[in-house]
């Protein structure tokens, strides 16, 4: 154990004999003048750099200079007292709030010279990362002299600022180059993306990987023994190949360019033109490599000042805070309920065993929930129980779980041909075939074998709650949870609500979503619930548009120039042309010709054309990239319609389609706010983040220029374009959001 003399009066001068604890701020000092700086804001799960807390870290780092040069410290130890969680990286609300580039980049030089106080102390320090390790979090990491991290899986380091419009700006562009090589540092700048415990090691980014318990001691024995090498090779590049290969590449200047150029067409490739922030740190590492660390740092904080107030990065931040408000609020409500019923879902039951009721039971057990998985074939069973486990082994891969873990995960998932364990479900899913007569038996079996206050949910996708629960005999206790496919891939769960739910059972739903990681949206129960409602419009728009002739690749063309992560007719491949057209039957005759089917998704079945399962639809799938094929034989000779439109008129029919549905929804109450519906959209239709979810697009463009618009289509086309009464009555006021 270490023993620790605790300090006080950190920031006057007077001994330190107390601990000093402020702003989720403590330091230490045990005998060997060693300090220890532990983070741990009160009231909150994860650590964050609020400017508050930056500032306090500031004076810290101000005094403990001071004390260095009196020789009280010889070195200083930064960690976390937050269970598998260091800290997060920066305050987004605060991000949020800056008012213009002026003041974003102040913000900026002021992160990066509270973090270069830490690289200017006089003596060793450590960063002790005990879990989670991001963006600025791990900027505050680079500026220390050595990098130490418990070996958990939680642990995750990073920088995931250019999925918020903008790049690491407290040195992270400009350290990491310099400590790591390029061929590593740029992935994890311009991708956003995390590594492990165990990859940051291989890559030379943290020096030691211990066992958890052992953190401290081992960021103490950097301290009082330094390794001799500061700057060792990264465990992968101890071969004479991998030596010369990053000399080659690195070490060379037409190697650096050849290095900077592929990374630049594989971010373009990757995001397109509309996410600025990822060839602008390329550029930012690229310029900053030639300067000195100092003007280096200038040139970080000027760009990523700029970037953080650009539209893309405001839109990107906002949808963030989305996302956290409806978890946040998720979690309060499903914890202010009355009664046992909105206790924690310890027990869960899914009945259905395919595709997505596999993919329900591996996300449950991997948060830890114990799931009776039920079927009534027991091939179905076992086509469940084989998602769950490709899901863990590819987290296994990933280096997030161990084999022991997979093995305990897996082994909380049980799979039955009965409804047997089924009486101390907390919650029971059903994921049956998309059948009314099938899913009532199901309902009322699941019924008679749970208790009275269980709650019930379907995951179906077209059909309404009130029509499933007329023979249900305790309605009060059915709720929708609409999943989307792949379950542990897309963050969107609709949490649907009839007339007829218990509060508490939605409390209890909307917990259970949060606990899963996941995006809860709350909607009303009407048919297709929100996302399929707003999304069919979109789709069949498309059909319309393949029947009269108009090329496959134009039409994807178009709407991935828009920003759409695919094209309508590759995400009906992706769907499934039988999945749809079953969907768009349903709809049709609720909303009219708004969800206008088209014959083309009809003759498509009927050939077998059902997308990327069969790997025939509107491209043709194999080992190569797919391609689109001919659809002559299913026209039936040619096109219908000798106009052809271009691709703007393309993007307009198609996303207009969708704004205005979305018009309609939110007139019908069937989602809560604009908010809501804007972060449904972009989770659950793909929809550009970028653009902030379709009613911030269309306050960004302008609502009136998109009512004109939808009329003239519905002048030229048809009555399907004819604006919502609430489009036309926001156009007269303006925005759907207060400027």
């Amino acid at each position: 154990m270490i023993d620790r003399q605790l300090i006080t009066g950190l920031l006057s001068r007077e001994p330190w004999d107390r601990a000093v604890a402020s702003a989720g701020l403590s330091v230490e000092l045990d005998d060997d003048g060693i300090a220890l700086v532990e983070f741990d804001q009160p009231g909150v799960h994860h650590n964050r750099f609020t400017p508050e807390l930056l500032e306090r870290l500031g004076a810290v780092l101000d005094e403990l200079k001071l004390r260095c040069a009196e020789g009280t410290v010889r070195g200083v130890m930064f960690t976390s007292a937050k269970e598998n969680s260091f800290i997060v990286g920066v305050d987004i609300a605060a991000i949020e709030s800056v008012p213009n580039e002026a003041a974003a980049i102040a913000a900026t030089r002021r992160g990066q010279e509270i973090f270069q106080k830490i690289a200017d102390l006089p003596v060793i320090t450590v960063a002790a990362i005990n879990g989670t390790c991001l963006g600025g979090a791990t900027e505050m990491a680079l500026a220390c002299t050595f990098r130490v991290v418990a070996d958990n899986s939680s642990v995750d380091i990073g920088f995931p600022e250019v999925n918020l419009g903008f790049f690491p700006g407290f040195g992270g562009s400009q350290r990491l180059p310099r400590m790591i090589s390029l061929e590593r540092a740029l992935p994890m700048i311009l991708g956003g993306k995390a590594v492990t415990a165990a990859r940051a090691r291989k890559i030379g980014l943290v020096d030691a990987v211990v066992p958890a318990e052992l953190l401290l001691t081992e960021a103490r024995r950097f301290v009082l023994s330094p390794p001799r090498y500061h700057r060792r090779l990264a465990l992968e590049d101890r071969s004479w190949g991998r030596f010369f290969r990053r000399w080659l590449l690195e070490g060379q200047l037409v190697g650096r360019m050849i290095m900077f150029h592929q990374a630049g067409k594989s971010v373009l490739s990757r995001v397109g033109e509309h996410y600025p922030a990822p060839l602008e740190a390329l550029d930012t590492v690229r310029r900053g490599l030639k300067m000195t660390l100092a003007k280096g740092l200038r040139l970080e904080a000027e760009q990523v000042g700029r970037l953080i107030v650009s539209p893309t990065s405001r839109n990107l931040v906002e949808i963030f805070l989305s996302r956290q408000a409806a978890r946040r609020t998720a979690h309060v409500r499903g914890n202010s309920g009355q009664g046992d019923a909105t206790r924690k879902v310890n027990k869960l039951g899914v009945v259905g065993a395919g595709v997505m009721g596999g993919g329900i039971a591996q996300v449950a057990a991997y948060h830890q929930i114990p799931v009776r998985l039920k079927d009534v074939v027991a091939e179905s069973l076992t086509t469940g129980y084989k998602v769950a486990y490709q899901r863990f082994h590819e987290r296994q891969r990933a280096g997030k779980l161990s084999s022991r873990e997979v093995s305990q995960r897996m082994g909380l998932i049980s799979p039955t041909l009965a409804y047997t364990g089924f009486g101390t479900a907390d919650l029971v899913i059903e994921s049956v075939v998309e059948n009314l007569d099938v899913k009532r038996s199901v309902l009322s079996d699941i019924e008679n074998v749970t208790r009275p206050d269980t709650v019930i949910a379907t995951n179906t996708s077209s059909l309404t709650l009130s029509e499933m629960a007329t023979s249900m005999k305790r309605p009060g206790r059915f709720v929708g949870l609409h999943f989307f496919n792949p379950v542990h891939r897309m963050p969107l769960v609709e949490v649907v609500c009839s007339e007829l739910a218990e509060a508490d059972a939605v409390g209890c739903a909307l917990s259970f979503v949060h606990r899963l990681g996941k995006v809860p949206v709350k909607v009303a129960d009407s048919p297709g619930f929100l996302v399929n409602r707003v999304l069919m419009p979109y789709l069949n728009e498309a059909l319309l548009l393949v029947e009269s002739g108009v090329p496959t690749a134009q039409i994807d063309g178009a709407l991935k120039h828009f920003g759409m992560p695919m094209g309508p007719l590759r995400l009906l491949d992706e769907i499934g042309l039988d999945v749809t057209h079953h969907v768009a039957g349903k709809l049709g005759p609720v909303f009219g010709e708004r969800v206008l089917a088209s014959d083309v998704g009809s003759l498509m079945c009927k050939s077998g054309r059902l997308g990327k399962k069969v790997l025939n639809g509107f491209y043709r799938y194999g080992k190569r990239k797919p391609q689109p094929v001919d659809l002559g034989e299913i026209l039936g000779g040619g096109p219908m319609s000798a106009r052809r439109p271009g691709d703007e008129e393309i993007t307009d029919r198609c996303v207009l389609l969708m704004f205005n549905e979305a018009c309609y929804a939110l007139q019908e109450n069937i989602v809560e706010s604009a908010g809501s519906l804007d972060l449904a959209m972009v989770m659950g239709t793909g929809f550009p983040p970028f653009r902030g979810g379709i009613l911030r697009y269309a306050d960004a463009v302008g609502v009136a220029c998109l009512r004109d618009r939808l009329q003239e289509l519905s002048d030229l086309l048809g009555g399907r374009f004819e604006p919502a009464p609430l489009l036309k009555e926001v156009a007269d006021t303006g925005r759907f959001y207060a400027s």
